[in-house]
Parts: C-alpha cells; structure tokens; sequence
C-alpha cells in the first residue's frame, strides 16, 4: 500500500528545477536588509552573505574549482561556515563536510574517497599541509578589486546537479559518501508540508555539518528568507541554558536528537513551548517523553521525523497533537510533501496494512547514490516495481502501516545503529579493530536497548593483554561515537552450530565482564 501524495508543493514552475545560489540570490535581491545569519560574533544580512560567498566563489574559481567540483569544507560553526558552503556552491561545486571532532587520518581518507580538487579550513584545524587556509583566502576575498560591487553569482546549472557529499558509516568496512543534488536539498524545504518557515522564523543551528540534519538548520531558513541562529553545543545540552537561550534569541524553529529530546523532556517538559515548532527524529521517539512535553506545554508543533541521509534528512513526518496514555509507540507519520513510501514484502510487493514489511522512499528527495560506489549504488537504489518512481531507496527499516494510515517503525534488518544521531554500521568498526596490529579477530555488537544502546566490541588480541590501549588506537582513526565501549579481550570467540560467532553468547556475558578483560 502506498501512501497518498500530498496534492500541494508541484507547480509547473517548480523551484526543484533550481539551485540552492539562484534560490537564495532571488530572497536576497527581495530583501537584501534582513538578518540572514546571527551568530556571537557578527550578524549578516542576505546582501552581505551572497556578496561575501560570491567574492569567495571567485576566488576559488581561480584555484581552478568548477562545476560539478567536489570542495571540502572543515571549519568552526560560524557565519564564516556558512558563507563558506554558500561560496563552494555559487562556484559550481558540490561541499564535502568535514567534522573537526573527527581524527585528521579518516578526514584525509573520506577527502580522497570523495575527490576533492580542495579542502577548505580553517588554520587551526588543518591536519594538511595541501588544505587552503580559509583564513588567508577570506582576507583576500576582501581584498580584491571591486568587491564592494553588488554582483549576485549564481553560475549556470540546475536542480539535479551535485550540491555536497556527506558520509556516513559503511557496512564494507568504508565510509559512504552520499550524494545529494541541489533539488533534494530544495525539495526538502521549500514548499513542504511538515513546517511552513516565513521571514518572521529564527532557526536554531546546532549541529556539525558532517550530521545530515544541518541541510534542514541552513537551507531551511535560507531558502525561506529566515534567520539562521548559532546555538552552540553547550546550551543544547543543557536543559537550563537551552530553554534560556531559544527564549534569549527567540528562536521559532529547530531539529533536536531523539536522544536529545528525552533528555530535556524529562527535565525540563515545558522548555519548548516557546517555539512554533520542533522537529525530533534519529531514534525511535518514547511516547513518555512526548506524553511529558504534551502535558507541560509544548511547541504548537511537535513533530516525530523520520528519514535517512539517502533520501535528504527527512522523508516522512508526524504531528503529534495527542497520544493515549498506554503509548506503546510513537508513529512517524506520513511522507513529506512530493516523497513516497512503500511498505513492501522480500518479493517487493505491497503488504496491507498492520504487517510488517521493508520501507522503500521515492520522490526528488533521493540522492544520486555513493560516491564511487556503483555496486551499492544499485543495490541500495533499485527501480521501482511500481511504475511510480523511477528509482526507490531501500531503507533497510521494518515499518507497518496503521489503520490510521500512518507509518509506525518496527526495527532495523541489518546491523546498523543510531549512537548520539549518528549511523553507524558495525562491520566498519570490527574492520578498523583488525586493522590494529594488536588484534587478530574482532566482533562489535549492540548491548543495551533504547537510549541505552551502546557498541560493545570483543577482540582476540595477538597475545594475552596485547589489545590494552585498542580504544586509543580507534581513536586515531575514527570518530568519538564509534569507538565501542568497553572493548574485550577473549580468547577466541564462540560458534553457533552452524560455524557463524554467537554474538548472543558474547552479549550475555558483558554484564559480569572482569575489569581485567577491558582493553582500555
């Protein structure tokens, strides 16, 4: 069963055909005096921002960027971060996010998976000698001849070309890059269903711009004529200084972790009733925490999103006005304006409604695939058996269809987990273990349920005591919420009948693990 359609969002002059640059150039030349972006340090009107991304796109237009470019971007959130994205696509190019907190070797292996002609960063962040100092190229964006004119780039292109890779965890042991066009991004945030931003909306930017959910916290505003507003990371995760500073810069708008959510709803239930509305996804949402913000006060929207990078950040969205008391769950709703879901069986046929199936995406908000992953490509993006769309995202999630004709997650079919918001797919951490020359053999696994959800690793170190220290060494090559803990010396692993490792034998013994079995 498919669901619905929504009937608004397509017009014969449909802004998917666009770019993100003509799109925010057009809001610019309407209002060029209004706040695009205000952070700590400085506040930039729309004039400013596209005359400063412009001067920058020109400078590196003469480093040799070009259309259908890939251009890494590694810097501090800031006004500057954004002017940065915004210059790396008037110049043609597609962004490649890099997240600071992320260790300086998987930064230089994602950079040269994806081919960027150049990384963009700032001094105190280069981890190489090749990388630009945007610093030194800023100051000479500034300096250069007739950069006060008033010249609006957008440079030739149109909705289906390469707007920025982002990678995420992958399952063969490599990062992957997904690719998303400028009409995904656009498709996104523009004439949707599941919020409506004006020029009276503030919304909140929090996230790194290695997390997908920062598509939504810059183009959403910039593409509706908004206000892009700075959080830093402290007031996000505190409860106290989150509800002061949404009230502070009067913020009407923002996307927040699953985990994040519960979190503040259980201490704080009535922080959000300040804001139009809220956004929630990356984890199954518990219907006590939603129950908590209902019952304070909450946002005169609160929304449960659900949605893979693959598919643009969000793919299907549900307002939660009520829930009974006995909530088993919380629904993910319907699909967003122009997307389209499926549920279907293992023959990739429709199942009725209350069984659980695979759920397919279609709709522009679909990436073109991986970056140099052809073969994943196809497997993971797969025509439609419909007819409907010309290509299906295979999600990978079991879902089921209500009587109410909402969608209502069930569970994952692979090995990938959510830690923090972020995927993450255990065959590349137990690939990154046995690369270390201290251990022989590695399984990483979930232990824990719900927000208590944590990866457990259990090595067979080259010698006793061998791997002492592994944690560290992972540290070096993968990001914080990837590195398993506690990581386990064993002495080999156990088999289930037919030769597979019984991970269920090694989970149950994690709770009565010895002190002295921790690699550290």
């Amino acid at each position: 069963m498919r669901s619905a359609v929504h009937p608004h969002g397509v017009r014969t002059d449909s802004p998917i055909t666009s770019t993100v640059p003509r799109l925010i150039a057009q809001v610019a030349l309407a209002r060029p005096d209004a706040v695009a972006l205000s952070f700590p340090e400085e506040v930039v009107t729309y004039r400013e921002l596209c005359l400063r991304a412009g001067r920058l796109a020109e400078r590196l237009a003469e480093l040799g960027v070009s259309r259908g470019d890939v251009v890494g971007v590694l810097d501090h959130q800031s006004a500057r971060q954004v002017v940065t994205l915004l210059a790396v696509l008037q110049a043609g190019a597609a962004y490649l996010p890099l997240d600071p907190a992320t260790p300086p070797a998987r930064q230089r292996v994602i950079v040269d998976q994806a081919g960027a002609v150049l990384v963009l960063t700032a001094g105190d962040l280069a981890a190489d000698p090749g990388w630009v100092d945007l610093d030194e190229l800023t100051a000479r964006a500034l300096r250069a001849p007739g950069c006060a004119e008033a010249t609006w780039r957008y440079p030739e292109g149109n909705g289906e070309d390469l707007a920025y890779v982002m990678y995420t965890s992958g399952s063969t042991g490599r990062p992957k890059g997904v690719m998303a066009p400028h009409r995904a991004i656009i498709h996104l945030v523009v004439d949707t269903d599941y919020l409506r931003l004006g020029s009276d909306d503030v919304v909140a930017f929090a996230s790194n711009i290695a997390f997908d959910a920062v598509t939504f916290e810059i183009w959403g505003p910039l593409l509706n004529g908004a206000v892009v507003q700075g959080l830093d990371r402290d007031s996000l995760l505190s409860t106290y200084s989150l509800g002061n500073s949404l009230a502070e810069h009067r913020v009407t708008a923002m996307f927040m972790t699953t985990a994040l959510f519960h979190l503040h709803a259980r201490l704080a239930p009535a922080g959000f009733a300040t804001l139009r509305r809220l956004m929630v996804g990356g984890e199954v949402m518990n219907p006590e925490a939603a129950l908590a913000v209902l019952a304070a006060g909450p946002p005169r929207w609160l929304v449960n999103i659900y949605g893979p990078t693959e598919a643009t950040t969000f793919s299907t969205a549900h307002r939660i006005r009520s829930l009974p008391r006995d909530a088993t769950s919380v629904p993910i709703g319907r699909p967003i304006a122009n997307a389209s879901t499926w549920v279907l069986d293992e023959d990739l046929r429709p199942v009725p409604p209350r069984v659980t199936g695979e759920l397919f995406i279609g709709g522009p908000g679909l990436a073109h695939g991986y970056r140099g992953q052809p073969d994943l490509t196809a497997a993971k993006f797969v025509p439609d058996p419909n007819g409907t769309d010309t290509r299906l995202y295979r999600t990978g999630d079991y879902v089921r269809w209500t009587d109410d004709h909402l969608l209502d997650f069930v569970g994952r079919r692979d090995e990938q987990i959510k830690v923090r918001g972020f995927r993450i797919e255990t065959p590349e951490v137990e690939a990154a273990l046995a690369a270390l020359p201290a251990v022989r053999e590695a399984v990483v696994a979930v232990h824990g349920r719900g927000e208590a959800r944590s990866l457990v690793a259990f090595v067979v170190p080259s010698s006793p005591g061998a791997a002492a220290g592994a944690a560290r060494d992972l540290a070096v090559v993968l990001p914080p919420q990837m590195i398993p803990a506690p990581i386990v010396e064993v002495p080999r692993f156990p088999l289930t009948a037919n030769g597979k490792v019984d991970r269920a034998a090694l989970l149950s013994a994690v709770d009565e693990i010895r002190p002295d079995a921790v690699a550290r």
